[in-house]
């Protein structure tokens, strides 16, 4: 996010009516909103929905925010407490028990192997899917610590404050979070320990065969990203270096879908919301 003083700039001008400030706002906010909708409910369109829902919050609220304080957690605040009462997302029901079961399956043996270029696409999409998968089989509780404090970077005082936990709870539910994420990934996953029988390409063919992956539902592996940020050909140049369970669970910088700006602009821009009501047209 940009820097806290710019936020609040934005946010005082969007309080006291100014549409374009209020719009800016938005767009500065939306790709870290979504990404965290991402990381939490797995699927680009529960994400999608949402931080649309997240942002409309935030505009609603704005009154209520006091600029002494940190915009950027007070941002935080309402889309984790969104999140964790959001409904369960399309992909929430998976487990460890049930990522391991999949990945021990013997081959058949005729499961189809594409071309390169394509053998990376679908290795890359199994590799985000799988990583993806092992924060949705931590309860909502774990994963919203450890998403905020080793996935997005907060410290852990700030994560607590954003969480409205105390340090010491903040720190045990980060440190659970972490035991369960490295028993899995000490046992099962290739990435993280190249002695482990489980390689992402092995995976393409039977997910191809069972229909899990199909070259036009490629979720994560063709995903926007953001300018500057993890690229996906960055990704693939790192992965196989990485050692910590938290840079096996990251993911290139998503970004926000194009449509959710361009519908939260036209809320912006409509006589819905009453601080807004004052601005006048720019020329």
């Amino acid at each position: 996010m940009r820097e806290n003083s710019e936020l609040v700039h934005l946010a005082t001008a969007a309080v006291a009516g100014d549409r374009f400030a209020a719009e800016n706002l938005l767009s500065a906010l939306q790709d870290d909103i979504y990404r965290l909708s991402l990381r939490m409910l797995g699927h680009p369109q529960d994400a999608e929905d949402a931080a649309q829902e997240i942002l409309l919050i935030i505009l609603t609220h704005l009154g209520s925010f006091r600029a002494e304080s940190n915009l950027r957690t007070w941002c935080w605040r309402i889309a984790s407490h969104h999140l964790m009462r959001a409904r369960r997302g399309r992909l929430e029901r998976v487990t460890f028990e049930s990522i391991t079961e999949l990945l021990d399956r013997e081959p058949e043996g005729n499961e189809p192997r594409p071309p390169e270029p394509e053998m990376q696409a679908f290795a890359l999409e199994v590799r985000l899917r799988c990583t993806e998968a092992m924060l949705l089989a931590l309860d909502r509780n774990l994963r919203i610590a450890f998403v905020l404090g080793e996935i997005f970077g907060l410290s852990g005082e700030e994560a607590a404050t954003v969480l409205e936990l105390d340090p010491a709870t903040y720190r045990k539910r980060l440190s659970r979070a972490r035991e369960r994420l490295l028993g899995f990934l000490r046992a099962q996953c290739g990435v993280f320990d190249p002695e482990n029988p489980c390689r992402c390409e092995k995976q393409v063919g039977p997910a191809l065969a069972r229909g899990q992956l199909t070259p036009e539902a490629l979720l994560l592996a063709t995903h926007p990203t953001r300018p500057g940020g993890r690229a996906i050909d960055r990704l693939v140049r790192e992965v196989d270096q990485l050692l910590r369970v938290a840079e096996v669970l990251r993911h290139p910088d998503y970004a926000a879908p194009p449509g959710l700006l361009a519908h939260i602009r036209s809320l912006v821009h409509s006589e819905r919301f009453e601080l807004l009501r004052q601005s006048e047209p720019r020329p």
